[in-house]
Parts: structure tokens; C-alpha cells; sequence
């Protein structure tokens, strides 16, 4: 039975993630969030699935290495054989439309932190599970707002410290996926596109605006192609930075 551990679980592309994995029979699923009693979608899938041990719920505040730790920890206890895919979701996007004269740097420092510093902390606690584990995969999902290469075509106030964030995420995992796939982890980033979830909508007309000829995509087709890229993805594909579905982005 493979397993599935994904961040971020309480709403938008993680919830969907459980939803859609869950729908195979073989997957065993944990689903982690802040607080996960009171996550609305998580109870209702607890409902869907009660008497079984194919859905867990735990408990992660990855802004917090203890939270961290003892999840890793409650995991391995649930997962003798180990964590076949680590899906790293959780995050945080503030500051939207603020300029470079307008941002504060103090919130721009825990957004950082907690995107990319905090990512290292989950990636090194859960490492030991991954690699004891069948498929050793670890799936971390980012933003086409990191890559260097795009940010010369990107609007000039339009989600500049997110950017910087997932630009240090990607270089992180780039870097960390390369160093472990000698040890059979197979890393890769994934760009989920613009999804219409609560923080893919907060700025929807200054996104239209900016962005006139995209359109959201629902949370069902994001996360039905993340999960087949998830299936697809090798060890040959380790440090790939790929779109939601399976096509290369430039870094």
C-alpha cells in the first residue's frame, strides 16, 4: 500500500490532494494541518473513511520544528514501512500588490522563513521515512513565481516577496534533491498554476489584470495532474522543476 504524507491539507490544493489520492483504494493517506479537528474538508473525509487506517490525520505547524519533529515522529509509528512520497504543500503569500518601497520587511522575513527555512526543517525530520520506504519520493509544490528566468517577464509589483521566497525554496530543494539521490530519493518541484482556491483568488482582479490571458483552473484538475505526475516522475527526474502537467519549467 503506497503512502502519502501531504502538508497543508486543511483547504485548496492540499485538501484536494487527500480527495484525489484517497480515491485509489491502495493509498494509505496522512493528512496533516494546524489544527485538523477543526479543518472542515479533513472531518468530512474522516467521515468517508472511518473504520480504516488508509486516512490519518496529524498534526503540523511547519513554522514549528517540535510540530515538526513530533509529527515525524506519529508517522513513523503509522508507517513501518516507511513514507513513499513526502508532498510538501503548506506555505504562506502576503503582501500581494505592495511595492519595493512598501513592503515590510519584518513580515517579509517570516513569509521567507516560513517558505523556504522551514521546508529544510520538514525535509530533514521526515528523510529517515522516505528513504526506508518502496518509492522514496518527495514532491515539493512552488510557484513559477521563483524561477529566475520568468521573473524578468513578470509584472513589476505583483507578488514580489513571494517570489524571492519560492525562488530560495526552489535553490534549496535543487540543491538538497541532487545531494540525496544517490541515497534513491527522487526530488521534485511542481508548479500547480493559477488555481482557483481562497489564496489563488485573494487578488483575482489585479491577477486578471496583470495576467489577462490566464484563467484559473479548478482545484480537481490541478491535483488530478499532480497525482499523475507523481506516479510518473523517476529517479532521473531529481531536481525537475515541472508545471502541474508534466511540462518543464525554466529555473
Amino acid at each position: 500500500m503506497p503512502s502519502y504524507l501531504i502538508t497543508g491539507s486543511s483547504r485548496g490544493i492540499g485538501l484536494g490532494l487527500v480527495t484525489e489520492l484517497l480515491k485509489n483504494p491502495e493509498n494509505q493517506v496522512l493528512a496533516t494541518a494546524r489544527n485538523p479537528d477543526t479543518a472542515k474538508g479533513l472531518q468530512e473525509l474522516r467521515e468517508q473513511y472511518p473504520h480504516t487506517n488508509r486516512l490519518s490525520l496529524l498534526t503540523i505547524d511547519i513554522s514549528k520544528l517540535e510540530s515538526i519533529t513530533k509529527a515525524a515522529q506519529e508517522a513513523e509509528s503509522l508507517l513501518p514501512n516507511g513514507l513513499d512520497v513526502l508532498i510538501s504543500n503548506a506555505g504562506i503569500f502576503r503582501n500581494v500588490s505592495d511595492t519595493w518601497d512598501q513592503i515590510d520587511t519584518d513580515e517579509f522575513l517570516e513569509e521567507l522563513s516560513l517558505n523556504a527555512i522551514s521546508i529544510l526543517q520538514l525535509l530533514r525530520a521526515f528523510k529517515p521515512l522516505v528513504t526506508k520506504s518502496v518509492q522514496k519520493k518527495v514532491i515539493i509544490i512552488t510557484s513559477i513565481g521563483g524561477s529566475l528566468e520568468a521573473a524578468g517577464e513578470m509584472p513589476d509589483h505583483f507578488a514580489l516577496t513571494y517570489s524571492v521566497g519560492k525562488a530560495a525554496l526552489n535553490m534549496l530543494v535543487r540543491r538538497w534533491g541532487k545531494a540525496y539521490k544517490k541515497e534513491g530519493v527522487t526530488t521534485v518541484l511542481i508548479h500547480p498554476g493559477w488555481v482557483g482556491t481562497a489564496m489563488g483568488l485573494a487578488e483575482v482582479e489585479l491577477t486578471r489584470e496583470m495576467f489577462p490571458d490566464v484563467s484559473p483552473i479548478s482545484v480537481e484538475e490541478c491535483t488530478t495532474n499532480i497525482v499523475k505526475v507523481i506516479g510518473d516522475v523517476k529517479l532521473s527526474d531529481t531536481v525537475s522543476f515541472l508545471s502541474y502537467d508534466g511540462h518543464r519549467l525554466p529555473w
